[in-house]
């Protein structure tokens, strides 16, 4: 385990289209696959949103269950082997759609608990970590000698999902439990926004963790699976793990999930580069395994097929679930 401080980009730099901002951000997606984001004005108030819902009561949460939602919104608790944490979901606003396609049934409303001013906040929270995002997709476009909207930087039904999540303290004087264990996210990116706690862990391409230290001011921006296999494995998604490292205060984070809509094909871009390297680790939980995402074969994916699997089937894992997507 080594502390480092993860590349730290300048948000303003990419927004004003400065090359060298454009350059940096591509080195840090390539080399680490996660950074540090500097110039997002809202970063306090989404620890303080994640504070405001598990105030709560027990019982207001629990008519949040996601076993009450069509669309995989809502509330749980996960006290497992790789989970000690409790969250929420949201996503935008949207009916439910009537298509026959099975992806479809993940679109549609939020379970909301009865406070107005939390679900407007939560709604635009998510819209302006949609904007950032858009504007990091775009930015790696053009760095990596790509158009602006390679990946779908512009569309306005992207299928973005928010959480609002409660790390528990560690239990006893001789137990230490990971909040969530080695994984990657399957998105174009992940925005985390989090508060003083710390605990948030990312490994590089060389196989480190690295201890992340809590900056409530700066975003932490994560690399998912779909930029990793849309650029042939240039782009890196960083594994990454909590383990909450107080025994007396929660941690909370607010990772935002920047997707693709559902309904759209990642396509391949540019060319197949040289063969990635990967960390040779302990077991990541992973959607795609890495021998498709250097796979000359496989030329596209399907967002919602894949996040129906992962959700619809509980095929979360290629190699937990020992299936491989299609």
């Amino acid at each position: 385990m080594t502390t480092a401080a993860l590349p730290l980009i300048d948000a303003a730099g990419l927004a004003a289209g400065d090359p060298s901002a454009r350059h940096a951000l591509h080195v840090a997606s390539r080399d680490v696959g996660a950074f540090r984001l500097a110039g997002v004005p809202f970063c306090r108030d989404a620890a303080f949103l994640a504070r405001r819902f598990f105030a709560l009561d027990a019982a207001a949460r629990r008519q949040l269950k996601i076993a009450r939602s069509a669309h995989f919104r809502g509330f749980s608790v996960m006290h497992s082997e790789r989970d000690w944490r409790e969250q929420v979901h949201f996503a935008h606003e949207r009916p439910a759609r009537a298509s026959g396609q099975a992806w479809d049934r993940l679109e549609g409303p939020n379970l909301w608990p009865p406070d107005p001013a939390l679900r407007r906040d939560v709604l635009a929270l998510l819209c302006g970590a949609e904007h950032i995002g858009r504007l990091l997709l775009a930015s790696l476009g053009q760095a990596i000698g790509a158009s602006p909207d390679a990946f779908g930087a512009a569309s306005d039904d992207a299928y973005t999902l928010l959480k609002l999540i409660r790390y528990h303290a560690q239990p006893g004087k001789d137990e230490r439990r990971r909040g969530v264990a080695a994984h990657c996210d399957f998105s174009w990116l992940t925005l985390l926004f989090q508060d003083a706690v710390g605990g948030l862990q990312v490994m590089d391409r060389d196989g480190r963790w690295i201890d992340v230290p809590a900056a409530p001011d700066l975003v932490v921006v994560n690399i998912g699976e779909l930029l990793q296999f849309a650029t042939w494995g240039d782009l890196f998604a960083a594994p990454h793990r909590v383990v909450n490292p107080s025994r007396s205060r929660e941690r909370l984070s607010v990772p935002v999930f920047i997707n693709p809509p559902l309904a759209h094909t990642v396509w391949r871009v540019g060319r197949q580069p040289a063969a990635p390297s990967w960390p040779d680790s302990a077991h990541v939980h992973r959607v795609l395994p890495l021998a498709q995402v250097a796979d000359a074969v496989i030329e596209q994916l399907h967002f919602g097929a894949l996040e129906w699997r992962r959700k619809g089937e509980n095929i979360w894992c290629a190699e937990c679930c020992a299936a491989a997507p299609g």
